[in-house]
């Protein structure tokens, strides 16, 4: 005769969080999804239903926005019939994502601050920060994109534990005040990015030099916008590669110095690799067109 008294085993979950590769979406799904039916059995609702935000995410970074709130749709359901609270901030989060990344940030946004409100009420800053950057980037004003990365660095600066997202937040408001025209605050905020990434990782990401460059240039320092960008192409060249966006910036740091048939053959390079880059064809058809005209 089974023993009634004996304990129910208890169900291993790991800490998913943990698991992420935020470079391969598909391969952590697929990660997500293999541990799905141990939560489904937990009986911790709270955890299975924070799995299925991640999933939902992880659809959403594949294009798959109608499987995204399909999978947060359960997600709502399981809410519903439980009291879910960090649950519920990543739900509000991720549905925010689905709707932001299809190209709709007007429904996002209410959601993104629904879910700032709710994790600062229950003291989760990561999720917090993370609700207030995602509003920056939903954000259609430049100048209020600039308020939001503000505050999420301030709140950055004030809880040491969550400096990992000042990486995030001043690459995002370093491209809010490129747009506003406010080159220096712009190169102000790429070279402190720079300043972080040579702590963390050794040296300086290229994009990120790429974006010092272009603000200084902007701001009309072409000269030190040259010296900047030069060697990062240099470098890559060196080892055999290339990049469009580099070659771009340095063409026109040439172009600004006056080095006009210089930056030629670069700008004709700039043109020819933008040209089948997937987001520059979305979202820089002018620099391409730019690229071109100045490559004849």
């Amino acid at each position: 005769m089974e023993d009634m008294n004996r304990p129910i085993p208890q169900v291993t979950l790991p800490n998913f969080d943990k698991m992420w590769n935020y470079g391969d979406p598909a391969e952590t799904e697929q990660r997500f999804r293999a541990i799905l039916p141990r939560a489904e059995v937990s009986h911790d609702v709270e955890y299975l239903a924070q799995l299925l935000t991640q999933i939902a995410r992880c659809e959403g970074l594949q294009g798959k926005f109608q499987a995204s709130h399909s999978t947060l749709d359960t997600v709502e359901k399981l809410m519903s019939l439980n009291n879910l609270r960090l649950a519920k901030v990543r739900y509000l989060l991720e549905r925010g994502r689905a709707f932001n990344s299809s190209g709709k940030p007007e429904a996002a946004k209410p959601l993104f601050l629904s879910a700032y409100e709710l994790a600062d009420h229950l003291g989760e800053a990561r999720y917090a920060i993370d609700a207030v950057h995602m509003v920056a980037i939903a954000e259609p004003d430049p100048k209020d994109q600039v308020e939001w990365n503000l505050k999420g660095i301030a709140m950055c600066e004030a809880d040491p534990t969550q400096k990992g997202w000042l990486h995030a937040l001043l690459n995002n408001i370093g491209e809010s005040y490129l747009a506003i025209k406010d080159y220096s605050r712009a190169y102000q905020s790429f070279h402190r990015l720079a300043q972080l990434q040579k702590e963390s990782q050794g040296k300086a990401d290229k994009y990120t030099v790429k974006d010092e460059a272009k603000a200084l240039r902007l701001g009309g320092d072409a000269e030190k916008s040259l010296e900047l960008i030069e060697p990062i192409l240099k470098s890559l060249l060196d080892e055999g590669q290339d990049d469009g966006y580099i070659r771009q910036e340095y063409a026109e740091a040439l172009y600004a110095v006056g080095r006009v048939n210089e930056a030629k053959p670069h700008f004709s390079k700039a043109f020819e690799l933008l040209s089948i880059d997937s987001w520059a064809a979305q979202n820089d058809v002018e620099g391409i067109e730019r690229a071109k005209r100045l490559s004849e």
